[in-house]
């Protein structure tokens, strides 16, 4: 291809931008209309590729390496319903505020309302979900946004590639590209922020912080500042907090079950929106104060009333102090309930060792501390707070749209570069995910472990009041129910697979990768939720 072609030119703008807005790896889906792209990266220095047949897993995969890595990643692929392939990773990228830059292939504009083979109008196709679209075809120099504004969120890039499709591009040295500079909040914001939530804080009489959805290395920035404060937290599954000994004084067990019993009329939400059900009650009890602290800016509730959001950057700005010393002396009364959640938790596995989360308590116990563990959503990620292990592992999931596709994949890029990796997930999640091994021996990690929990279907639903009372053939339907074993799934991908019906088998000497299914009992499951 020559260099003063339009593809080439489109190409070397694309990339020289992927470069400088910190892209060093690409998740590749490849087809005809993509190849010049795909041929060109592959003849980059500095960009790791990684090739798939699959679009969504492709791009569920680059999320898991945004959130470990916390760098942009970019998804490449063809034209048609390829493209569309991608939205719900975008849509989960959107309201995780990740930065996950989708590259799609396209044919010239003028296909557009045409009904050409692979012409659909792929301009905005994300629409909303997307923070920037660009449009790309000859003569076009491109409008870019600002590389850190990237960081933000996921952008669409839209390539209009004209035939023939050459395939021998120059590539492009990403070790060159200049990284973006952190997308922070403005300083004048920031310190503004800063004196209002002291204030706030100052005036608050029973406050509690709920933190979820924290990197390892933002939990970092904000322990200081929580060990400052002196205020009981409470943290959801994802929080990473536990691993901080300043803190443990503070970190009250027991989740939502304890702030119903603590009854909060303050809270300070730290990082992403916690998973409980108490959260979303919250909607209709404005006399609650909420403050939100958090960088993707959303507030996580509806009602407008009694509801602030700060930056992130929040945190560095505002100073340690300590909590006004009434407020402090609650801790002894809150430290109490948490513990007598706690012991009726304990109690209600030691009766039920078969129940979801008696499982689900074995496991944390297992997992060594420092392992990545994925906590697939509905069900998981709740019982892994019901759990209360006292084995600090770092926990990711994908929290931002609480969807239960693409999990797998998910946790295979977060898995990458590391010792050890658990994910850990329903039964419909895995189906849901079929492909997604494919990548597996791609990936560098010493162990990978998938548990599903299959039991049997979605039972989250059969634990929702206005479904209980549908009738069974309904509900049935509701919940998807069926008899499917995995052990086939891990045969298709040539996965080791381990049966556990008792928790004495998880006990056994496990190879590097496997496919762990779990079927808990449903009677004890039953009644160990009836127990509390």
């Amino acid at each position: 291809m020559s260099a003063s072609s339009p593809n080439a030119q489109i190409i070397a703008q694309l990339l020289r931008y992927l470069a400088d807005s910190g892209v060093r790896e690409v998740c590749v889906a490849a087809g005809a209309r993509n190849a010049p792209l795909v041929a060109a990266l592959a003849a980059s220095q500095g960009v790791k590729l990684w090739n798939f047949f699959e679009e969504r897993c492709a791009a569920f995969f680059a999320l898991g390496r945004i959130m470990t890595t916390q760098r942009p990643v970019a998804v490449v692929v063809t034209s048609g319903t390829a493209a569309a392939e991608l939205l719900p990773a975008a849509i989960e990228a959107r309201y995780q505020g990740l930065p996950l830059i989708l590259v799609t292939a396209d044919r010239p504009k003028s296909y557009r309302g045409t009904g050409a083979p692979q012409s659909i109008d792929q301009a905005c196709l994300f629409g909303s979900q997307v923070l920037a679209a660009f449009d790309l075809d000859e003569g076009d120099a491109g409008s870019w946004v600002a590389p850190q504004e990237i960081l933000r969120g996921p952008v669409q890039v839209n390539v209009c590639l004209a035939e023939p499709l050459e395939t021998s591009p120059s590539g492009w040295d990403f070790t060159q590209g200049a990284l973006p500079p952190p997308a922070g909040d403005a300083e004048v914001d920031c310190a503004a922020s800063a004196a209002l939530l002291r204030d706030w804080i100052d005036a608050a009489e029973n406050l509690v912080v709920v933190a979820a959805g924290l990197h390892p290395a933002e939990a970092a920035d904000v322990a200081p500042f929580l060990s400052g404060l002196q205020a009981p937290i409470i943290a959801d599954a994802t929080a990473n907090l536990s691993g901080f000994a300043e803190l443990q004084d503070l970190l009250l067990a027991g989740g939502e079950r304890t702030l119903h019993a603590i009854a909060p009329t303050a809270v300070l939400r730290i990082g992403g929106v916690p998973s409980w059900r108490w959260w979303r009650d919250l909607e209709d009890d404005p006399a609650v104060s909420v403050v939100n602290l958090c960088s993707t800016g959303f507030p996580g509730l509806a009602r407008r009333e009694n509801v602030r959001t700060l930056p992130w950057g929040t945190v560095a700005k505002t100073q340690v102090w300590q909590w006004p010393e009434h407020c402090s002396l609650r801790m002894a009364t809150h430290r109490a309930v948490a513990k007598n959640v706690r012991s009726k938790i304990v109690a209600a596995m030691t009766a039920h060792p078969l129940a979801e989360p008696s499982w689900m308590a074995s496991l944390r116990q297992r997992i060594p501390a420092g392992s990545r563990v994925f906590l697939g959503n509905s069900l998981p990620i709740r019982e892994w707070d019901v759990a209360c292990g006292d084995v600090c592992q770092v926990t990711f999931a994908n929290r931002g749209a609480n969807g239960i596709d693409g999990l797998v994949s998910t946790f295979l890029g977060c898995a990458v570069d590391t010792e050890e990796a658990w994910l850990i997930l329903g039964d419909l999640s895995a189906l849901y995910d079929l492909a997604a091994p494919w990548i597996i021996d791609q990936i560098a990690a010493s162990r990978l472990r998938i548990v599903v929990i299959n039991n049997g279907g979605g039972k989250i639903f059969a634990r929702v009041p206005g479904l209980k009372a549908l009738p069974e053939e309904v509900r049935s339907i509701v919940e998807n129910r069926h008899a499917l074993s995995f052990e086939a799934w891990a045969k298709l991908w040539n996965l080791d697979y381990h049966l556990a019906t008792t928790t004495q088998e998880l006990d056994v000497a496990l190879p590097d990768v496997c496919v762990i299914e779990v079927r808990p009992d449903a009677v004890q499951t039953e009644a160990f939720w009836a127990s509390l």
